[in-house]
């Protein structure tokens, strides 16, 4: 058990300020606290639950997501909300749906709830318990709800010795409802950021499996894309465009493998069920990754500009028009190099 725990409230309040104090950014301490939470959720995960598994799967978890990218791979400077957990195929003894003309769209789909019913019925029978066990080894305080059935996501409620904060809530929402292709991944190692500055509370890194930042990003664009396709105005996806543009300026070469777009379109289509239209339209071209109706623009405005304080010193990174600009010449420039240059076949599918 790491020392954090055997302090009072006014003790690991202390270590917080004391770990922003000592943070290069001045990182808030509330982003440090859930921070931790956020890594002894992974811990359980990956080094108690995980091993146990093995017979089933030898990668039964993937962690994804946009906590992926600023825990593992420190691609994004922020704070992000949940643990979105994907599951492997073969530890729900499973078989990913692959489309074929001599079956249906409708056959299709329910071979995929059929799925996502074996993975409903695994965090419920297998997973909650553990997890919930072993959080309560740590503080009695903490509780673990269901917090959505369809798919089925948990809320880890931590006790907070914080109050600052609004954007950043008091817990984890694990995502346990996501299924994915897993592809590519890698292994990488972690640990918290208040261990990292205080040297008291240091714990040895661990190895979590995350899905790579390539996948991730195509994965975001094709998101965006369906919201803005849809026109319903969905909280926290402002944050998906400062994403977008971040992994982008770090490597430009990893929006450009059009393929791995398609596939994740296709695993959309008939595992999530997403819209045809929306597919389609991803499929032929073009993107579209920038709000332009006034609705949609004012709700993008305003889930950017409620997001300071998930940013260092709670400064966003962009105005909000300088996001967009960016991200409409980005659209310019994913949108020609998928569709007005053949890099790989596609087109739209109609069952």
């Amino acid at each position: 058990m790491n020392p954090f725990f055997l302090e009072d409230d006014t003790g690991r309040r202390e270590a917080l300020l004391a770990a922003q104090q000592a943070h290069p950014q001045q990182l808030p301490a509330y982003i440090i606290e859930k921070d931790f939470y956020v890594t002894c959720i992974l811990y359980i995960l990956y080094v108690d639950i995980a091993p146990k598994l093995t017979a089933r799967s030898q990668i039964p978890f993937v962690f994804k997501g946009g906590t992926s990218l600023s825990k593992c791979h420190k691609l994004i400077n922020r704070m992000s909300e949940d643990i979105d957990l994907s599951f492997s195929m073969d530890l729900l003894g499973c078989q990913e749906v692959v489309r074929e003309p001599i079956r249906s769209r409708k056959i299709m789909r329910a071979e995929a709830t059929a799925i996502d019913t074996v993975a409903r019925q695994f965090v419920l029978d297998e997973l909650i318990q553990p997890l919930t066990k072993s959080l309560k080894a740590l503080d009695s305080r903490i509780e673990v709800e269901i917090e959505q059935n369809e798919p089925l996501h948990l809320g880890v409620h931590y006790p907070t010795v914080l109050e600052e904060g609004n954007a950043v809530q008091r817990r984890v929402l694990l995502e346990t409802g996501s299924l994915s292709q897993n592809n590519p991944v890698g292994n990488i190692d972690i640990t918290h950021i208040l261990g990292e500055y205080i040297s008291d509370f240091e714990e040895q890194k661990f190895s979590v499996l995350a899905l790579n930042p390539e996948r991730t990003l195509v994965e975001k664009m094709f998101g965006v894309h369906c919201n803005l396709l849809n026109g319903t105005p969905r909280p926290k996806y402002a944050r998906h465009l400062y994403d977008i543009l971040t992994l982008h300026q770090r490597d430009n070469t990893w929006c450009k493998n059009k393929q791995l777009l398609l596939d994740h379109v296709e695993f959309c289509d008939i595992h999530y069920r997403t819209n045809l239209e929306q597919c389609n339209s991803a499929r032929i071209g073009p993107l579209q990754l920038c709000p332009t109706s006034s609705d949609m623009l004012d709700h993008y405005r305003t889930d950017w500009e409620t997001m300071a304080d998930m940013f260092p010193n709670s400064q966003l990174p962009y105005t909000f028009n300088s996001l967009l600009e960016e991200i409409r010449n980005f659209e310019t420039y994913i949108n020609t190099f998928y569709y007005l240059e053949s890099h790989a076949d596609s087109g739209s599918i109609d069952q």
